[in-house]
């Protein structure tokens, strides 16, 4: 069985990486997922973001 694959692209500060480091690993695992560096080859994509608030 062919695995699907998961592309993951991070904005923001370093606690985003580690927020979609996270969410990768948990994605792996839960879903037997395989981490791509092509969107285009990707049947998931997961865009973590970040928005500063005052």
């Amino acid at each position: 069985m062919t695995m699907k694959k998961l592309y993951i692209r991070t904005f923001g500060c370093q606690m985003n990486e580690y927020d979609s480091q996270k969410m990768t690993d948990v994605l792996k695992h839960s879903h037997a997922l395989e981490l791509t560096d092509d969107a285009l080859d990707a049947d998931v994509l997961l865009i973590n973001t970040c928005s500063i608030r005052e």
